[in-house]
């Protein structure tokens, strides 16, 4: 099946994208990932940037889908990780490729074609082209303890950065779906949080440095937690903009 009708391109961004990119960072505690129900949910952490005492950083954006369904994004993660073209559908200018080292196509439900999972993508953020390892988590180690499958679901993972053999982030997209017809995505980006790196000697000796205070404000700058969010609100807002009639279309029973 061609993709050709969901090769769009890349749409404005709304207003209130384009003012929480416009706002400064903020200094603030926030909880850690094993909390993300919390940080997702709850009123205290709105759309932005934070930046703790220790130089770690929580990036939060929310989007709006409409006409898609958790079910239908469960369905998106199970399905666009094993081909790059199904990826670059995603973000048009920044994704570049992904692929998966294990074949899980016979897997029966969504959820277990992509949980447990190691995702090898390369993508841009910003000017800087990454090479990242996602590995995708269950849900109840972010906190998510008692989803609502027939409303919501938590995709949620771990993320190294395969040039700097660095784990890097820790990330969780919770969806929401409302009475209105459609569902409110949160993303939140946890970066800095526990600094590993791929090989065991160079963790065992570069581990505490890399945790430093003053190494994380290095690794971890404002103008990359603002990239960041950029390429989410890009990414999630384009998604929405197509998934709804590929699913229809992929899934038509």
């Amino acid at each position: 099946m061609s993709l050709e009708k969901y090769q769009i391109p890349l749409g404005s961004l709304p207003q209130k994208a384009k003012e929480t990119l416009s706002n400064d960072v903020i200094n603030s505690d926030f909880l850690d990932f094993r909390n993300a129900k919390e940080v997702s949910q709850g009123s205290i952490y709105q759309d932005g940037i934070y930046r703790n005492n220790s130089n770690q950083v929580l990036v939060k954006c929310s989007t709006v889908m409409k006409g898609v369904t958790p079910k239908m994004v469960d369905w998106w993660f199970a399905w666009h990780m094993s081909k790059s073209e199904r990826y670059k559908l995603w973000h048009p200018r920044d994704h570049i490729s992904a692929e998966l080292k294990e074949d899980r196509s016979s897997f029966k439900s969504d959820k277990e074609k992509y949980i447990g999972v190691d995702s090898y993508v390369k993508e841009y953020i910003g000017k800087e082209l990454n090479e990242l390892c996602i590995s995708f988590s269950e849900p109840a180690s972010f906190g998510f303890i008692d989803l609502n499958v027939n409303e919501e679901t938590a995709i949620c993972a771990h993320v190294r950065d395969l040039k700097r053999g660095l784990s890097v982030a820790s990330i969780n997209h919770h969806v929401v779906q409302k009475e209105e017809g459609f569902s409110l995505m949160h993303s939140t980006f946890w970066l800095g949080m526990n600094t590993k790196f791929i090989n065991p000697l160079l963790d065992l000796v570069l581990k505490p440095i890399a945790n430093l205070k003053l190494t994380r404000k290095f690794l971890i700058s404002d103008q990359l937690a603002k990239n960041l969010m950029l390429h989410c609100y890009e990414e999630m807002h384009h998604l929405s903009g197509f998934l709804p009639s590929l699913y229809k279309d992929k899934n038509p029973y």
